[in-house]
């Protein structure tokens, strides 16, 4: 699903662009967009993200359709049935629909309706909207914000309170820094500039965004906001043509001047490109299930849990000696007391994935493994490793747990990133 969403959001997209900008500027917006290598990793893990994108584009599209001149039922329907069905489906959707409402509203007032321009110049022609568009935009709205807000009830119902209060911790601060609100000024003004119509219906929900992050609602950064990329990626493509044009005024030939944003798009997949492999727990437990002795114990650290449940029976990996570790960030010497039960028990791989780095858990299973035993081997893929110890010695001392250095760390980021997201957040120590 997330792979066929990513491919369709790329052919909705270039008729996105090919509806707002002139075609060789288009043709750089689905560049940008195809090659991006954000977009292609989110195609290709099972995450709803790149789902969220092929929502927005399509409700973009949707809303592009109606306020075109001589937009008939048809159009209509269409942004019906989609609004009322992607939010159940896609919580970037939920933004879409809200923030497109109030563009809808926002072409509807507007005092004077422009048209794409043809220079900044000209004094654009203005748009002529659909017959009946103010009462198909009151149905149509109506229908959106039933759905949404009934999607939205939902999923406040559904997810805990730990979970909440976890995410409230974990997006914070929810406000994005001031270089990317200065992006979205500069971003706002170049599709202002390219079409005003088209401009408030990609920028309207980028403003119901920000307003859900300064309540506290909604993060506004990283991956959540992955379905305001095609704004994002159309004034990118609009900075481009701006320095295209500017370097024609100098008498730069234009072909040679549209390889500077080419260049520029090319340049991010050149040093990431694919395959992507984020944390890459199969192929270290399918070694692990090749290397483990009969009686070889394992200790899964707690974040590599849900990865160990999923992937051990693929591998044949049994469950017998396996010790699943409890979530301790905001006790980190809890780990070491895990540890030192073990102690005497002779080879034992320690499994380990989306470690917190930042919190230095992996400089202290590793420091304190290694004064209560010894270092044997390794098996490691992408922020993915199983070690394997020799914890038979006997000669550390009892309260090693109590009196070992920590190594420094963030308080305020351990809270922040506390335990209570799910059935991960539950610390039992359990051994089979």
């Amino acid at each position: 699903m997330p792979l066929l969403s990513g491919l369709l959001a790329l052919l909705l997209f270039r008729s996105l662009a090919r509806r707002f900008q002139p075609p060789w500027v288009a043709a750089l917006s689905v560049g940008i967009f195809a090659l991006a290598p954000t977009l292609i990793a989110h195609g290709a893990e099972f995450k709803p993200y790149s789902t969220d994108l092929l929502a927005s584009a399509w409700l973009t599209i949707a809303a592009f359709a109606v306020t075109e001149r001589g937009a008939a039922w048809p159009a209509w329907l269409g942004a019906i049935v989609l609004g009322t069905t992607l939010p159940w489906f896609s919580q970037g959707a939920v933004f879409m629909v809200a923030g497109l409402t109030a563009a809808l509203l926002g072409v509807r007032s507007l005092k004077e309706r422009f048209a794409r321009p043809v220079s900044l110049i000209e004094r654009p022609d203005p748009v002529v909207l659909g017959p009946g568009f103010d009462r198909w935009l009151a149905v149509t709205l109506a229908f959106w914000v039933v759905s949404a807000g009934g999607a939205v009830l939902l999923a406040i119902r559904r997810v805990p309170l730990e979970m909440r209060e976890y995410l409230d911790r974990f997006w914070q601060p929810a406000l994005p820094r001031w270089p990317l609100l200065l992006f979205i000024a500069v971003a706002a003004a170049l599709l202002w500039l390219r079409d005003r119509r088209g401009a408030l219906l990609l920028l309207g929900p980028v403003a119901v965004t920000l307003a859900a992050a300064a309540a506290h609602l909604y993060p506004f950064s990283g991956r959540a906001i992955l379905f305001l990329a095609p704004a994002a990626i159309l004034a990118l493509a609009e900075a481009g043509s701006r320095i295209v044009e500017g370097l024609a005024r100098l008498r730069v030939p234009r072909w040679l001047g549209a390889v500077i944003p080419a260049i520029a798009v090319c340049v991010p997949l050149a040093l990431h490109p694919p395959v992507y492999r984020d944390e890459d727990a199969r192929p270290v437990l399918d070694k692990l299930a090749d290397d483990r002795r009969e009686h070889d114990a394992i200790y899964v650290a707690y974040s590599g849990r849900p990865a160990f449940r999923f992937y051990a029976p693929r591998v044949d990996l049994s469950e017998v000696g396996v010790v699943l570790g409890g979530c301790h960030r905001d006790d980190p010497r809890a780990y070491l007391r895990e540890l030192d039960k073990l102690r005497g028990t002779g080879r034992v791989w320690v499994f380990r994935t989306h470690v917190s780095e930042r919190l230095a858990e992996a400089p202290l299973f590793d420091g304190y493994l290694s004064r209560i035993g010894r270092y044997v081997d390794s098996i490691a893929a992408d922020d993915t490793d199983a070690t394997l110890w020799d914890l038979s010695r006997t000669d550390a001392p009892a309260d090693l747990a109590e009196t070992y250095p920590l190594p420094p760390r963030d308080d305020a980021l351990a809270k922040r990133f506390g335990c209570g997201h799910g059935p991960i957040g539950e610390a039992p120590w359990t051994a089979e």
